[in-house]
């Protein structure tokens, strides 16, 4: 019974905002408008569109670095161990775990360096994606304005829309003669952060 009755409500709900059905209060100042929609594939701007792919590049180049510094130091804390390793036999007791555990000390100290610089690269790429975003909210806000258009859906979210009702390409078109590339800040300008 209850599942009628929300069925019911729900077709009558999209009968009124198709503009088949007309409430009586439609009428008054206070109506909500009839929806004019458009849908927008923001994954594939976020994907495509040149200021992304140029974050993209810079995020890739900074891992690469950031990869080749992990290595290298994974090296020397490996070569420091087997120092400390073979010097076992030779020192006491005390003073072989006195350097083992200097080395754990300075082996932690790295992980949570290379950590904090994980975590700075992050919040570099968010703020950074944040432009993109803000620039592609605008650019929408600003297409839906000249159309008439008062409500925008992600295009993923649906199973069919009609082609006409898609603002991706414009949107990407306009976004890539606004925005071509957003600077991703360093990690050593982010980590104190």
């Amino acid at each position: 019974m209850i599942k009628c009755f929300s069925l019911g409500a729900t077709f009558a709900l999209a009968l009124a905002a198709s503009g088949f059905l007309v409430p009586a209060y439609a009428e008054d100042k206070g109506a909500i408008p009839a929806p004019t929609i458009a849908l927008i594939n923001a994954q594939k701007i976020m994907k495509e569109s040149l200021a992304a792919q140029s974050l993209l590049e810079q995020v890739d180049k900074i891992h690469r670095k950031e990869r080749d510094k992990i290595a290298q130091l994974e090296d020397s804390l490996r070569d420091e161990r087997q120092k400390i390793e073979r010097q076992r036999t030779v020192l006491t007791p005390d003073k072989y775990k006195e350097k083992l555990q200097q080395w754990e000390i300075t082996s932690r100290e790295h992980i949570r360096e290379v950590e904090k610089r994980k975590r700075a690269l992050d919040a570099s790429l968010n703020r950074s994606l944040a432009q993109i975003k803000n620039a592609l909210y605008v650019i929408i806000q600003d297409i839906s304005e000249n159309r008439g258009i008062n409500l925008v859906f992600n295009k993923l979210q649906f199973f069919f829309g009609d082609p006409e009702m898609d603002i991706t390409d414009e949107a990407l078109v306009r976004l890539n003669q606004e925005l071509k590339t957003v600077k991703l800040p360093s990690i050593d300008e982010t980590a104190g952060k």
